[in-house]
């Protein structure tokens, strides 16, 4: 199951992983202890570096955005979200 990452298996806390889980009253824990070859563990590393790799480039674009304001929208709010509006509807 996809659930956030507490460390288990080598990949980076906090990122967003596919692990065994038991699932058990509407919690699920990850199952720890498993042995993995080293192909298994080649993957999970691989995989690892891609995904993280992925969050710093969508952060690093994150820092690059000006900050929004959704507490009052405008048209130059809606612009700067969606640099395709133009505050106008068309028929």
């Amino acid at each position: 199951m996809g659930v956030k990452s507490d460390g288990s298996y080598g990949v980076d806390t906090g990122l967003y992983y596919s692990f065994p889980v038991v699932v058990s009253q509407r919690t699920y824990n990850i199952v720890g202890g498993l042995e993995l070859d080293p192909d298994t563990t080649t993957h999970i590393a691989h995989t690892t570096r891609l995904l993280r790799a992925e969050l710093d480039d969508a952060l690093a674009i994150d820092e690059e955005m000006p900050p929004v304001s959704f507490d009052e929208p405008t048209s130059a709010t809606a612009a700067a979200v969606n640099p395709c509006h133009t505050g106008h509807i068309s028929p």
